[in-house]
């Protein structure tokens, strides 16, 4: 059942407009451009009406590390940074901006994925003075290989399951999100998390070369 919710997701990414897209393929999967992903954030919660917000991800590939910015204004933004978007070994919250975090794990964070691979791991998160903020076990569990087509650039995906159990300052947290990584972009476009009786999906409507940025 879950699965059949799941299709529509990539039949509306594979059929959005070429219109909605300024931007050239080769450059945007063959360099290290900066880019920037505008999506549509629906939350619904069991007994409630559904929610749509929308938030722009701003996308740095400098060398071996990813800087991703989860901008929700100028002054509201959630920094990372890593290999790649799965695996941030950086946090940086602006609204607690005396608070950056740094993330470990029991796995090198380098680690490449591919097709068919599944990995559970454990991961820390702590404050500058070695306050403890988040202890988790992690699985990244695959579940196929695909293609998006976005705006005309084919762009090869990996569909994760990762699952999360731990504690978070110290309160219990669990949850699970479907993510849709893309190898050549170090990045995640599309995901559905789901937190009890919360799901938050996140939907790509946009992707452009051109953005305001906030670094």
């Amino acid at each position: 059942m879950r699965r059949l919710l799941l299709l529509p997701l990539f039949m509306a990414i594979a059929s959005w407009p070429s219109r909605l897209f300024a931007l050239d393929c080769a450059v945007l999967i063959g360099t290290d451009i900066p880019f920037a992903v505008t999506s549509e954030i629906v939350t619904r919660r069991a007994g409630e009406a559904p929610t749509t917000r929308t938030q722009q991800t701003h996308v740095f590939r400098r060398g071996g590390e990813v800087t991703t910015y989860t901008v929700d204004s100028p002054s509201l933004y959630l920094r990372t940074r890593g290999a790649n978007s799965l695996f941030p070994v950086e946090a940086f919250y602006s609204t607690e901006a005396n608070d950056p975090r740094k993330w470990t794990y029991s796995i090198d964070p380098d680690v490449r994925l591919i097709p068919g691979q599944s990995v559970s791991y454990s991961a820390d998160m702590k404050s500058p003075g070695g306050k403890l903020r988040m202890a988790a076990r992690m699985t990244l569990d695959f579940l196929e290989a695909g293609t998006l087509d976005l705006g005309g650039c084919r762009v090869d995906v990996l569909k994760y399951r990762r699952t999360l159990e731990g504690l978070a300052d110290r309160h219990p947290v669990s949850n699970s999100e479907e993510l849709w990584f893309a190898p050549a972009l170090r990045t995640t476009v599309a995901s559905i998390l789901q937190t009890g009786d919360t799901e938050v999906a996140s939907t790509p409507v946009e992707i452009s070369l051109n953005f305001n940025r906030i670094e």
